[in-house]
């Protein structure tokens, strides 16, 4: 959306440009994600095999609205500030935007995610947990004061970084896109990804969607936003996300919202074998 806009384009023009193509793409991801998930193959791997809340959907639609606009202004301000500061496309900038950009958002995240749990600021974050079981739509849920804190925060990053590294819209542009497909994949309560993926070293780093589906269903644990690297290390994790992962798989989602699955205990070492003596 950033690469599509006209050199030196004035304010206005650049903030109907945003909206319109950055809530086309929301639009998309979000109407695509309601389309698998309302299949049959999706429905058989559902991480909670719940019925959503009564007002659930209306709710999430008219917030949706809100942050389709709030976005356009982030995105765009983003955009009208850090255009002198953008470097001439290569690929090694773009993968170089693209990688700060990412990890840039994770921490950012993780953090402000943390806080927002706190009862002092849960009241900006309880719009995203109208969704106890969360479908594709949920991904766009969020009351705007939260959205100017996640999303203008991670941009504000972003800006800050540019007057140090380079960076190229077409990184940026491809960030967002990530953003926006795995947002909608992991509201989904669909798991779609294999067994083995959460032992595997890309699954100790990345999510899936029973990850952020046990964070709608239990309110703490779980903050971070596409990696689970942040919630292990700070201890956020939960002991039984590989059962439940496995569970989804197996067609077995779980069916009460405080479900907990038992997670066996560590095999005890054993003792040394004492070293036999040798007969002088």
């Amino acid at each position: 959306m950033l690469m599509l806009l006209p050199d030196n384009p004035s304010l206005p023009m650049v903030f109907l440009l945003v909206l319109l193509i950055s809530g086309t793409l929301k639009l998309l991801t979000v109407a695509g994600g309601w389309g698998v998930w309302r299949t049959r193959l999706a429905e058989r791997f559902r991480v909670y095999r719940r019925e959503l809340s009564k007002g659930q959907l209306r709710s999430e639609a008219l917030a949706a609205v809100g942050v389709v606009l709030t976005d356009a202004v982030l995105i765009g301000t983003f955009r009208y500030f850090s255009g002198p500061l953008m470097a001439p496309f290569s690929l090694s900038t773009a993968l170089w935007s693209y990688a700060w950009m990412f990890v840039g958002f994770e921490v950012w995240f993780y953090v402000t995610h943390r806080l927002l749990h706190l009862p002092r600021f849960y009241r900006f974050h309880a719009q995203h947990h109208v969704a106890q079981v969360t479908e594709p739509l949920t991904a766009l849920s969020f009351s705007v004061v939260e959205r100017v804190v996640l999303m203008g925060g991670g941009l504000g990053l972003h800006f800050a970084a540019m007057h140090v590294f380079p960076g190229t819209q077409v990184g940026i542009l491809a960030y967002m896109l990530t953003n926006y497909v795995l947002n909608a994949f992991g509201h989904g309560n669909t798991e779609w990804l294999p067994k083995r993926f959460v032992t595997s070293w890309v699954g100790r780093v990345f999510f899936t969607p029973t990850f952020h589906a046990l964070h709608h269903a239990r309110y703490q644990g779980h903050y971070g936003l596409y990696t689970v690297v942040m919630d292990r290390w700070l201890g956020t994790a939960f002991a039984d996300y590989p059962q439940v992962h496995a569970r989804a798989r197996d067609g077995e989602g779980l069916t009460r919202i405080g479900e907990r699955l038992a997670v066996a205990p560590p095999a005890p070492s054993l003792p040394a074998e004492p070293e036999a003596h040798q007969p002088v």
